[in-house]
């Protein structure tokens, strides 16, 4: 056997062993429970805060070994209530042109893009560093965050998420620190909560 052939057989070895070890890794798909599952959302303003929730529309999951894969989330942003107010103009003004605009832009959504496990504990559940893309109004930003496996059984998944936004980002300045004012903090919270069955 000369050289470029015994090179040539080493390569194609070490193909079939990548090969067979990537198919032995299979992916599992689950399908997010928007109705079971929440978005609570905390808006800061100095000295005080509102509070909210938001439903999900939709969403999906795909999984190696409890392991996120990649996933998507999609919000359905005309649902947004003001859970510490009855003012009816200030959830209004939330759904209007100087926040959310929801008559024009009714998803915010989430891609999942990137996963790794921080800790796991003894039951096997993870704590993940989850990075992914969020799009409101139309612009999209990557985020970084820590997502937290609660609970798993043969059929479900749930996890706890809690994402920090800089609203100016997505083109949200009203009484921001981009105009000079900040009388409503540039960062809000999103706490979510997600129940997810096995496809």
């Amino acid at each position: 056997m000369n050289k470029k052939t015994k090179t040539s057989t080493i390569l194609s070895l070490i193909g079939l062993t990548l090969l067979s070890f990537t198919a032995a890794v299979t992916s599992t798909d689950y399908t997010v429970l928007a109705s079971k599952s929440s978005v609570k959302w905390t808006g800061y303003k100095p000295g005080g805060e509102h509070q909210g929730i938001v439903k999900i529309k939709s969403g999906t999951l795909s999984m190696e070994e409890d392991m996120i894969t990649s996933g998507n989330i999609v919000i359905d942003m005309p649902t947004i209530k003001v859970t510490d107010s009855e003012s009816t103009k200030l959830l209004n003004h939330l759904k209007g042109q100087d926040f959310f605009n929801v008559a024009k832009f009714p998803a915010s959504t989430l891609v999942l893009t990137d996963c790794k496990s921080l800790s796991v504990d003894s039951t096997g559940k993870h704590t993940l560093q989850m990075t992914g893309d969020m799009t409101i109004l139309g612009k999209t930003q990557s985020l970084t965050f820590t997502a937290v496996n609660t609970a798993k059984t043969a059929n479900y998944m749930f996890y706890n998420a809690k994402l920090t936004i800089d609203r100016t980002k997505f083109g949200i300045i009203y009484k921001s620190s981009l105009l000079g004012d900040a009388m409503i903090k540039d960062n809000f919270d999103l706490a979510i909560k997600l129940i997810a069955k096995k496809n």
